[in-house]
């Protein structure tokens, strides 16, 4: 086995997460400590002074980091409740580091004094910026994580150079992100664990990863070499004069074909980007089950291409398109599939679940879909799964091919392939809508089973309390039937806890009636349930659970 231990010095990892500046970004990716590596490797580079038992030393370092890239993703140790330690996000205004300076400050124009006097902070213009934090506590271990490769043997050769450039790292993610960094021979048991397979069962998390052909990336990316040429000739064009400045000067065209005056700027350097991930799952003991659902927490997301901007009250539309698509030519699939126990009677085990997934839960949402997803069963294979859904995603060659949804009356189809990015939106991440969380609110209205006997817009109290415990009683039914325990408290409204849900019923800013064969619709109401324990979803509630109504999420506050 070899390890990296890090620990967190401070007490908080101050880390943005990919995809959003909303968010810190916990565990600390393999790729951002790998990065983190690389930086200190070449902020220790030595000088030419500095003699050749110093360059050695420092050249293997790099040869210990061209190993290391190209092992397999490691496993994780880290604390595993510390997304209920995620700091508020504070908007910060700071003063821009990129001021212009003039070239000759002794001769700078009255009209370009302002620009100038620029390079102060309290007159240069002030950007928008976010620093968001993870409190980790002080208390080991809860400030210590691991990257684990339980099955790779570190080289004899490589232990020392990788010792000396573990020991210079100082920081991973912002600069108050402080750390120290070292070889681990003792790491304890991993969290969180590579996932194998794209379909495989439990709750996955995805980690930016380290790929052969990083460290070349970032060597291009940084430019060292170019941009220390161009300052040191920049230096010697202003440092000169006569002669010497304009062989300089020709110089310098001849490295940069431009002359000194018309480059405005220094070569580009251009910031790390990482585009391979790693889907994690939670490590969990035997003792240790998740409350879930019958429903496969690692969902299949779908993100739009192509298409009208639709909110969630198309979801019916949409998820009958999809619903269409996927079940053409699938005359002899199975009923975990179609939904179907037999041509004309509905399935008598759960099926496949199709679900929208919409831009909600935070200041600026207003309900727009991003994409779709499918639940499945949580007792259907891998290998079940992929056997149904492989001429749906791929060509005859193999390769993947996109979903087209005919949407009609006049609207442009949508296009819609597997969402593969490393960082991609939230809402088009599984673990936004699985948990696990103790407070779950729904989404889009769930659909009661039962019209209620009592009336809720009764003007006698006890005819509306009625109502309220003939819905709670349907709600814990629901909460039953996909394997969830009764919740411990349950409120029902007409309008969502999460922002940018539409209302439960129809008219403006409502959700439609769910569609039903026989004409009658049933109520729909909005929920928010609390739960004795954290459990995993998907929670999909309801008579319309199947069909996109009844989507529950988490609502933000773990159970203490």
């Amino acid at each position: 086995m070899f390890s990296l231990g890090i620990e967190f010095l401070t007490g908080s990892a101050v880390m943005t997460a990919t995809a959003t500046r909303e968010e810190a970004e916990w565990p600390p990716h393999p790729a951002r400590v790998f990065m983190a590596l690389v930086a200190a490797h070449y902020e220790t580079r030595p000088l030419s002074e500095d003699g050749t038992e110093a360059m050695d030393a420092w050249e293997a370092e790099r040869r210990a980091l061209e190993w290391l890239e190209k092992q397999d993703s490691p496993a994780l140790a880290c604390m595993k409740d510390v997304a209920r330690l995620r700091r508020a996000v504070v908007k910060q205004y700071v003063p821009v580091n990129d001021a212009s300076l003039p070239r000759n400050p002794t001769t700078v124009k009255k009209e370009d004094l302002r620009d100038a006097l620029g390079v102060m902070p309290a007159l240069r213009s002030r950007q928008e910026r976010t620093f968001p934090s993870v409190g980790i506590g002080f208390d080991a271990p809860e400030r210590l994580v691991y990257l684990i490769w339980k099955d790779v043997a570190l080289p004899s050769e490589l232990a020392a150079p990788l010792t000396q450039l573990t020991a210079k790292v100082i920081r991973i993610g912002h600069s108050s992100s402080l750390v120290q960094v070292w070889l681990a021979n003792d790491a304890p048991e991993p969290t969180l664990v590579p996932q194998l397979t794209t379909f495989r069962s439990g709750s996955s998390v995805s980690l930016r990863k380290v790929a052969p052909g990083l460290l070349a990336d970032l060597d291009q990316r940084f430019n060292a070499e170019e941009i220390s040429r161009f300052f040191d000739l920049a230096a010697g064009i202003e440092s000169t004069s006569g002669k010497a400045q304009k062989e300089a000067k020709a110089l310098f065209k001849e490295q940069f074909g431009e002359d000194y005056r018309a480059s405005l700027a220094h070569p580009v350097r251009l910031r790390p980007v990482v585009g391979v991930s790693q889907s994690y799952q939670a490590n969990l003991p035997q003792d240790e089950p998740m409350n879930g659902t019958v429903f496969d927490s690692e969902l299949l997301i779908l993100t739009k291409d192509e298409g009208i901007v639709l909110g969630l009250e198309s979801t019916n539309q949409l998820l009958e398109a999809l619903r269409g698509t996927l079940l053409s030519g699938s005359e002899d699939a199975p009923e975990w599939f179609t939904g179907h126990h037999a041509p004309g009677q509905p399935a008598t085990r759960p099926h496949l679940a199709l679900l929208p997934l919409p831009y909600v839960g935070t200041e600026h949402a207003d309900g727009h879909l991003l994409g779709l997803a499918l639940a499945f069963p949580k007792d259907i294979s891998p290998e079940d799964r992929a056997a149904q859904l492989r001429r749906i995603f791929f060509d005859a060659s193999g390769r993947p091919k996109p979903i087209t949804l005919k949407l009609g009356r006049g609207l442009d189809n949508w296009v819609l392939s597997r969402e593969d990015r490393a960082a991609p939106p939230l809402a088009l991440r599984s673990q936004t809508w699985t948990g696990p969380s103790s407070v779950w609110a729904s989404v889009t209205p769930v659909v009661l089973d039962h019209h209620p006997k009592h009336d809720p817009a009764s003007a006698k109290g006890s005819e509306r309390e009625a109502w309220r415990q003939e819905v709670a009683e349907s709600v814990i039914g629901s909460c039953e039937r996909i394997g969830l325990p009764a919740p411990i408290r349950i409120d029902i409204d007409k309008t969502s806890w999460h922002r940018g849900a539409p209302r439960a019923k129809p008219g403006p800013g409502g959700m439609p009636w769910l569609s039903s064969k026989t004409g009658h619709s049933k109520q729909q109401v909005h929920v928010l349930l609390e739960f004795g324990c954290e459990v995993q979803g998907p929670v999909l509630l309801g008579a319309g659970r199947y069909r996109g109504y009844g989507l529950c999420k988490p609502l933000g506050y773990p159970r203490k």
